[in-house]
């Protein structure tokens, strides 16, 4: 976790890249360039993960290589 965290305070930006505003208090935005593997439950009807649990770092794709499952 620390060489995460030094990974993405080094990629902080000041803007969030969403249109619409995020409820969580004080977010951190960085560049998408770090690509992580997620589980989660299911995919809301507005879009978003359902229990989302951070399982580790890819590093055999890029960024620009990600793309939603159909």
């Amino acid at each position: 976790m620390r060489e995460l965290t030094g990974t993405l305070t080094g990629l902080e930006r000041r803007r969030s890249p969403f249109d619409e505003p995020v409820p969580e208090r004080g977010p951190r935005w960085v560049e998408p360039e770090v690509v992580v593997q997620v589980r989660f439950s299911e995919w809301t009807g507005d879009g978003k993960l359902r229990h989302p649990l951070f399982t580790g770092v890819r590093v055999d794709k890029s960024a620009t290589e990600v793309v939603r499952e159909a």
